[in-house]
């Protein structure tokens, strides 16, 4: 079997988390399954944009660099020769130069701040928005179209190593006369973990975050977890906003996504629970249909 793996940025914060997860990814790679990693950054990024004045998409190279160490060293700890064998794939996606994205951003980076803090930084040009825990800056995110080195990832997995790949979503470059050029944007790092796991034919597409599944209602006393769902009916509940565009949305796009183009299953399911969400227990699982 093939898997790909996106971890979520925020849910990176625990290292007890990681640890975790790399154990359960060392027991599936030792049953001989196929393995890409891909993750988060929005948090990293969030915090080095505040300070450094370079690109979007030069700041997501620095974090997949970084992050890439981090879990590669996650996975070392646990068995020395998987670790040796896990390759940091620095990742560029094509996206559209036209995208609308770029002229009404909605992707959330950063921390979340409070009402005060928020205005603060607004004034300073950054563009804030009020999500369920407070507020946070939001950047343009466009559409992934093509990852560039699809065919030197699906090279590395083919070799028996694990890779770590579209860190962040991938380096976000638009196509011009002269080149590929860097776009001052990040990558919804979902819908590029879709579009990497249809291009190098997964069996399996994993969105790990820090909750159980998709839920109705969430955050209200009608809460209810979503276990098993056919991607058109996800795609109805998705249709009526039951999701929050800058979290779960994403997540639910993506999984649908790659169901619908390849007919395999897609789960979004607990970084704290690796075991249970990679036998499809306690989490979403997406269905064809």
């Amino acid at each position: 079997m093939r898997y790909v793996i996106a971890v979520g940025g925020n849910a990176l914060k625990s290292g007890k988390a990681l640890n975790k997860l790399s154990a359960s990814i060392v027991r599936l790679f030792a049953r001989g399954n196929e393995i890409v990693i891909t993750h988060g950054n929005g948090p990293q990024v969030g915090r080095l944009a505040l300070h450094e004045k370079k690109s979007l998409a030069a700041l997501t190279k620095e974090t997949q660099k970084e992050i890439g160490k981090e879990i590669k060293r996650s996975i070392s700890a646990v068995d020395r020769k998987a670790g040796a064998g896990a390759k940091i794939m620095i990742t560029h996606v094509i996206v559209n130069k036209d995208d609308a994205e770029f002229v009404n951003p909605t992707k959330p980076i950063g921390d979340f701040y409070g009402r005060k803090e928020a205005e603060r930084l607004a004034r300073k040009g950054f563009v804030m928005k009020r999500l369920l825990k407070g507020y946070r800056r939001v950047v343009p995110s466009p559409r992934p179209v093509r990852i560039v080195e699809l065919s030197e990832i699906e090279r590395v997995i083919s070799s028996g190593r694990i890779a770590i790949a579209a860190g962040g979503g991938g380096i976000a470059v638009t196509r011009s006369g002269s080149g590929p050029r860097y776009a001052d944007a990040v990558i919804d790092k979902d819908l590029a973990s879709a579009l990497l796991a249809i291009g190098v034919h997964a069996d399996r597409l994993f969105i790990l975050t820090n909750v159980d599944g998709v839920y109705t209602g969430f955050r209200t006393k009608h809460a209810r977890l979503i276990a098993r769902v056919k991607a058109s009916q996800l795609n109805r509940h998705a249709l009526l906003e039951h999701f929050e565009s800058g979290s779960m949305m994403p997540k639910v796009r993506a999984c649908i996504s790659f169901v619908r183009k390849t007919g395999k299953y897609a789960v979004i399911g607990n970084l704290e629970k690796p075991e249970g969400v990679f036998r499809l227990r306690g989490s979403t699982v997406v269905t064809p249909g």
